[in-house]
């Protein structure tokens, strides 16, 4: 790969796009084992199960604005995860996730700045530097070992040094983005929040409520089946989320049938669309309408998991940002349900 020639590709790229305000794009490089899209999906979601369908990048930013759109592409024993709007690939959950038993290499800012490259395995950082792509001070663990990547940085401009870093990003990850890929149908997987602080594979709920976790995981089928059905109704009748989408869905799965794509397609559609523009930490202090967004998320969570063995419990993740004011009341009913734990 000759390096100023794909420099100048990116810097083109980056003047006839949006992606010069926000973007990011990881590199996720296993030399030992095939990584798999539906793996790299779960981990994304915090081991909920993932949205995802096929529609063009571009497309996908216009009418999904407050929810992160990744855009994985695999290239040999490495996955690019592109981002093309709102992104988390900032947060240090997210390489701790990426990273596991992985080296990543990541890029990303956003429209007001926060540019970062980094280079992290099994959750350490390696080798970074952050605003402005300011080479003058790197930081890391192991930034002697990236002395090539550093070179390749040392551009005279901001913009110059954002196309470096998608130049460095196409070198780890085999692949080269275009405007013709960003206008050809892609699959997207379609994540509504950030992975918690301090949560860590394979459950962001378990890691927030191990004990709580490990109590539903241990009971039977039936039980937790149950318990999911009747959180979807409380969760449903509480936030006015009897929606045609929510009913279908959980009519098929109370029939014994599996929902159609295109009902599922619907129902990320219709609960995406409460996205809210503000995250909140702190569950009391937000908004009713933060509240409800969070009660779709866990109905719609819930419903996946109905529609396989109903071993997926991270709707209750979200299920405790919505119901916050009762969350010790539901604790102790989950708790007296029976259970193996």
């Amino acid at each position: 790969m000759h390096i100023d020639a794909t420099i100048e590709h990116y810097r083109n790229l980056l003047d006839r796009t949006w992606m010069r305000e926000r973007f990011a794009w990881t590199v996720i490089i296993s030399n030992d084992r095939e990584i798999h899209f539906r793996e790299i999906a779960t981990e994304l979601s915090g081991g909920a199960p993932p949205e995802m369908w096929d529609e063009t990048p571009r497309m996908a930013c216009d009418h999904l604005r407050n929810i992160n759109l990744i855009i994985p592409v695999k290239s040999g024993h490495r996955i690019n995860i592109i981002e093309p709007g709102a992104i988390h690939t900032n947060d240090r959950e997210f390489l701790q996730w990426v990273s596991t038993g992985c080296r990543a290499w990541s890029v990303s800012w956003h429209i007001n700045g926060g540019e970062r490259l980094i280079c992290a395995e099994d959750g350490e950082i390696l080798f970074g530097i952050g605003e402005y792509l300011d080479t003058d001070n790197p930081f890391g663990t192991r930034v002697a070992t990236t002395q090539p990547e550093l070179d390749v940085m040392r551009q005279s401009s901001l913009t110059e040094r954002k196309a470096a870093a998608l130049a460095i990003m196409e070198m780890h990850g085999g692949f080269r983005l275009s405007l013709e890929w960003l206008d050809s149908p892609q699959t997207i997987v379609a994540v509504d929040q950030p992975i918690p602080p301090g949560a860590t594979p394979p459950s962001a709920f378990a890691s927030i409520e191990p004990e709580l976790a490990a109590h539903l995981r241990g009971a039977s089928p039936i039980v937790r089946r149950s318990f999911l059905v009747r959180l979807t109704e409380r969760l449903a009748g509480s936030f006015d989320l009897h929606i045609p989408e929510v009913t279908a869905i959980l009519d098929q799965i109370r029939s014994g049938n599996h929902p159609t794509p295109r009902e599922w397609y619907d129902l990320a559609i219709a609960t995406m669309y409460l996205a809210h523009d503000e995250w909140f930490d702190d569950p009391s202090d937000a908004d009713p309408e933060w509240l409800r967004w969070q009660a779709a998320i866990a109905i719609r969570h819930a419903l996946r998991s109905l529609d396989t063995d109903a071993q997926n419990i991270e709707s209750l993740l979200s299920a405790r940002n919505a119901l916050h004011s009762i969350w010790a009341t539901l604790r102790e009913e989950i708790m007296s349900l029976p259970s193996d734990y």
